[in-house]
């Protein structure tokens, strides 16, 4: 029997990320809706995290996380913007790049169906075999998102108002309630990202929006480190140094941006 090929949707994905309070979300939302924006959808989405014992994935600087979407679920592949190396860190305008890889099927974790992505094949060199059966559910994530788009003469930018919590898989432990706000380039020239981020910035960085300082991804490992091992937390702590977001102690400058991108 021919197995079935799946659908792999592959997408540039640049995005900035803040913290926020509840009052900065709605006096934000207010100012987007006097710019134009235009609330496009409101979601809940809980969704798991897997990794290997060793933390293969994370050392790759790759999330692979799989979320309930009706009768399936979506699996959810984030890797460097370049694989041939595995630093995720911000860009000189804070701008954080990555390629995400999605298909939709049934709730088992699988590797394998991405891997025949050229995209990839760095990435499949430095892990030389890999199998499905490695990879363990690690923590989740439940987060409640309002997505407002706003269009500009440059750009098509994406607003995720974000509120939630990164949890272990048995619940018992969990972070803070966290507000994050996102900015995402849809369509257009990445200078349109840029000059929304300045507009917001400068109306709300004195009101006390901050830069978000790591990927939720990387709050997760965070939060199950107590139970890690001496090899496990010395990964961690391997990747904190190598993509650091400046508020990390041993932090590197942001890397420039690679390319002036219009993303279609």
């Amino acid at each position: 029997m021919v197995r079935k090929r799946i659908k792999i949707d592959i997408n540039e994905e640049p995005e900035i990320q803040y913290v926020a309070t509840p009052k900065l979300f709605a006096e934000i939302e207010k100012w987007l809706e006097k710019r134009g924006g235009v609330l496009k959808r409101e979601q809940e989405d809980d969704a798991v995290y897997f990794d290997t014992k060793n933390y293969r994935l994370l050392r790759e600087g790759i999330e692979y996380r799989i979320k309930p979407k009706g009768d399936s679920f979506k699996h959810d592949l984030k890797t460097p913007l370049d694989t041939h190396n595995r630093e995720v860190a911000p860009d000189a305008d804070e701008i954080v790049w990555r390629n995400e890889l999605r298909f939709k099927a049934n709730a088992r974790p699988s590797l394998s169906v991405f891997w025949d992505q050229a995209i990839l094949q760095p990435v499949r060199e430095r892990v030389e075999r890999f199998f499905d059966k490695e990879l363990l559910p690690q923590f989740r994530a439940h987060f409640k998102k309002r997505k407002m788009d706003i269009d500009t003469a440059d750009a098509e930018v994406e607003y995720s108002f974000q509120t939630g919590r990164m949890r272990t898989i048995d619940g018992k432990n969990q972070t803070p309630l966290m507000r994050i706000l996102e900015l995402e380039l849809r369509h257009g020239d990445v200078e349109g990202l840029i000059a929304e981020k300045k507009a917001l910035e400068k109306a709300f960085l004195s009101k006390g929006l901050v830069i978000l300082d790591r990927r939720k991804v990387i709050m997760g490992f965070e939060l199950i480190s107590p139970d890690m091992d001496a090899k496990q937390r010395c990964i961690l702590q391997d990747v904190l140094a190598r993509n650091s977001f400046n508020s990390v102690e041993g932090s590197t400058e942001p890397k420039a941006r690679g390319r002036a991108l219009r993303v279609a």
